[in-house]
């Protein structure tokens, strides 16, 4: 159906437009600074309450509270491999308010395995600044008679189905670390996937598998209260929280090197100076030493802080490293 048009259409000049555009972009600029000063900020965490993950981000909003001069609160939102979280922020309004504490990987290996992204990790979001490093470890139970990764290589290329190694996530970093390492060591193991760290490391402490590979901080206490052995951790350097333990390269496996970091995203677009503001509070609390000390305890190392533009160059640098290898492992997460 035709509308009807106006008798009547005043046609407006050039400089009444371009005067009424300026107050418009004026208005909303005074609008976006009104709501991130009236609003709580929102750290969307994409992992259930109570894990490694979620304490980061309690302890950093607790924090932030004092350095920003706002309530910060922490939001869980987990699944999907931080995809549902991601997509949250997506939907956010790009003031400020909300930001994303997530791993750099998934942002990366999404894009290569999922034909349904309802997003676009590299023209959505913003990464302010690097939070903490996450290593990676293979581990057995105490009880286990392997004592090294020799041991259990050893073992794993003479009894293959006696050595499956549990995974605590798929399409991930670690997921594909994990297959590296069986190519590598020449084991034939089989990976078995897990709903999260939780489960598998229970059924790592009963026995029930041989070994399990996550980011050490599912390990780090177990491993302190002599439940669970941390074998080997894939870093360039030994784990600040596991100094005791050696890294792949150091157990035979030079290959063997990656780790991931935990990254503060914003939406695309977020006005610069309220991302300034996110970063320098945030930068203000990871160089308090008892957040650092704690951080450490969880298992995180301890980074010294790196920009926008230096956290974009090593998630390039990461991906550049591992986009052929995802590509060729042929993996589809749909």
């Amino acid at each position: 159906m035709n509308e009807r048009k106006p008798a009547y259409a005043p046609r407006l000049s050039r400089r009444a437009m371009l005067a009424g555009t300026a107050a418009a972009l004026c208005t909303g600029a005074l609008l976006s600074r009104a709501a991130w000063g009236q609003s709580v900020s929102r750290i969307i965490v994409p992992f259930p309450a109570g894990g490694p993950a979620d304490y980061m981000g309690r302890l950093l909003s607790e924090k932030l509270k004092d350095a920003m001069g706002r309530t910060v609160i922490v939001d869980n939102r987990p699944g999907a491999g931080t995809r549902v979280a991601a997509e949250f922020l997506k939907n956010a309004p790009a003031d400020g308010t909300t930001v994303l504490l997530a791993p750099v990987d998934p942002m990366f290996i999404g894009p290569l395995i999922y034909s349904n992204m309802r997003f676009n990790p590299a023209t959505d979001f913003t990464a302010l600044t690097d939070v903490t490093g996450i290593q990676f470890g293979i581990a057995v139970s105490a009880s286990s008679p392997i004592k090294t990764l020799a041991d259990f290589v050893k073992a794993a290329r003479a009894k293959p189905a006696d050595y499956s190694i549990g995974i605590s996530t798929v399409g991930t970093l670690l997921h594909f670390l994990a297959e590296e390492f069986v190519s590598q060591s020449h084991t034939g193991s089989t990976l078995v996937p897990y709903r999260g760290g939780s489960a598998m490391a229970t059924e790592m402490m009963g026995n029930q598998i041989a070994a399990g590979m996550d980011a050490i901080t599912t390990f780090t206490e177990l491993h302190r209260g002599g439940k669970l052995r941390v074998l080997a951790v894939a870093g360039e350097k030994r784990a600040d929280a596991l100094p005791d333990v050696p890294t792949f390269a150091e157990s035979g496996f030079p290959n063997l090197v990656t780790s991931s970091r935990y990254l503060l995203y914003v939406r695309a677009n977020t006005p610069p100076d309220t991302a300034t503001q996110w970063y320098q509070a945030v930068r203000k609390v990871l160089a308090k030493p008892d957040v650092r000390e704690k951080l450490a305890r969880a298992g995180y190392d301890i980074l010294p802080g790196g920009t926008s533009d230096e956290v974009a160059r090593y998630a390039s640098a990461l991906s550049a490293r591992w986009t052929p290898v995802i590509k060729a492992s042929g993996f589809k997460g749909d």
